[in-house]
């Protein structure tokens, strides 16, 4: 089958040709808008030789209606607001069009082309924090397809505020946002995530603490996850990953210390492409009920 994958990130957007498994050619840009995305499309086709796809996924990190195919809004996706994504993709290419949470698409990803186990739970760990949940080998969707929103899990009822109106989630004290606001507020300095990192390895006692917070804070989510579901394995992807062999092992310590058992937790297979794998996937694994395209 003729599929194309999209993963609208935060920051960069990826978007991939597929002939049922095998990825034929890709192109990564920085996000902007819908125009750009149908436009590597275009020059996706024209490469392989394609008169057109079969389906179109796309994965995106935003409040969405999935079944209109609308993206609602998001701070971090300003030229996506209110965009009819399936009604736009569709009158572009004529053929069935799929928006779905870009976590519950790495799920995916990892489902049909990562570590392909049937009782995961995905965990996008980055600018922010997202998952996606598989049991018995199927994708758990929820009532409006928002289940395996890890990351706002109240961890901290007084802790800081997150940008989906509550405060102390997962994301606002674990990702890369949460980090860097505490930077802010602790340091006095704008600094990424990375610098953050960075800084813990070279001894800052500051950025140290602030490191040791997130990770015990998703080793706590973690940890729930694992009481919860009992899954087969937690897969971690994203960009603080990156970072796995300095942070790795202080998640894992604060989710031992915090769940019964040994949560087995691996890396992702997929590299920064995850969600693009999963996006071109997706038809295949989207509620029929839900169709609107």
């Amino acid at each position: 089958m003729k599929l194309i994958g999209v993963d609208i990130g935060g920051t960069r957007t990826r978007v991939g040709a597929f002939a049922g498994e095998a990825l034929l050619a890709r192109q990564a840009f920085p996000t902007q808008g819908i125009e750009e995305v149908v436009k590597a499309i275009r020059a996706l086709i024209a490469e392989i030789g394609w008169e057109g796809p079969e389906a179109i996924g796309v994965g995106a990190p935003a409040p969405m209606d999935m079944r209109a195919g609308v993206i609602l809004g998001c701070p971090n996706l300003p030229h996506w607001r209110g965009v009819e994504v399936v009604r736009e993709l569709k009158g572009e290419f004529g053929c069935p069009v799929y928006l779905a949470n870009d976590a519950t698409c790495a799920a995916i990803g990892e489902l049909v082309f990562g570590h392909r186990s049937r009782d995961f739970v995905y965990i996008t760990w980055s600018t922010g924090v997202g998952g996606g949940i598989v049991s018995g080998g199927r994708v758990v969707w929820g009532v409006t397809g928002q289940a395996g929103e890890v990351g706002h899990m109240v961890l901290r009822p007084d802790g800081p505020p997150c940008r989906c109106g509550k405060r102390g989630c997962l994301e606002a004290i674990a990702s890369g946002t949460g980090i860097a606001r505490a930077a802010r507020e602790r340091l006095g300095e704008e600094l990424s995530a990375a610098e953050v990192v960075t800084r813990a390895r070279d001894g800052d006692e500051a950025a140290l603490e602030i490191v040791d917070e997130a990770c015990s804070t998703l080793g706590q989510g973690i940890a729930i996850l694992w009481e919860l579901l009992e899954p087969e394995l937690i897969v971690l992807g994203g960009g603080l990953t990156g970072s796995w062999d300095y942070l790795g092992p202080k998640v894992l310590a604060s989710a031992q210390v915090m769940a019964r058992g040994n949560p087995k937790v691996v890396l992702t297979k997929l590299g920064d492409d995850v969600g693009l794998y999963g996006a071109a996937a997706l038809p295949h694994h989207f509620p029929k009920e839900w169709t609107s395209s």
